[in-house]
């Protein structure tokens, strides 16, 4: 292969793989962070709908019941409206998916780029990886910014290597 064609190959992948990363690492913050809104709101609510259940067999206890009732329902509301447990999933699965481009990725150019492989048959495999990433950048959820700075943070500060990569 020629050596030129080769190192763009080579670079394009790493460049890939460094979308892909800070992209699935983000994903999983931000998943992290809607499971956390989660169990947030639904612990609450489901704990004060059992107290407003238990309280109203009891005399005298109206403005209890009625407290702790709307209070789980506003809790109800919050969750109906923003599906945290829905967001969660969907950013674990974008984590997942940008994860395994980011693994072939990194395993086509660490291994068979270097095994003489063709000049079209590399171009293909670039193309395919790149036209993945960006379906992937159309179709998954937005990233918020706090859990793509919290990612950029932990992969600039070392925490995303392999320990076989440290050593290296």
């Amino acid at each position: 292969m020629e050596q030129s064609l080769h190192n763009k190959i080579f670079k394009e992948c790493a460049r890939i793989e460094e979308d892909s990363e800070h992209s699935f690492k983000a994903h999983y913050n931000a998943a992290e962070f809607w499971a956390n809104i989660n169990l947030i709101l639904g612990l609450p609510a489901a704990l004060l709908g059992a107290v407003a259940g238990g309280t109203s067999a009891t005399d005298g206890s109206q403005a209890m019941v009625t407290g702790t009732a709307f209070l789980a329902t506003a809790l109800i509301t919050c969750m109906t409206f923003l599906k945290p447990s829905e967001k969660a999933d969907a950013h674990k699965n974008a984590g997942n998916l940008y994860q395994s481009l980011r693994n072939q990725t990194r395993l086509f150019r660490e291994i068979e780029l270097d095994n003489d492989i063709a000049d079209i048959d590399a171009k293909k495999r670039l193309s395919s990886f790149s036209s993945r990433r960006d379906e992937l950048n159309a179709s998954m959820p937005a990233i918020p910014r706090k859990a793509y700075e919290k990612a950029k943070k932990d992969i600039d500060e070392g925490r995303a290597q392999y320990k076989a990569d440290k050593e290296a």
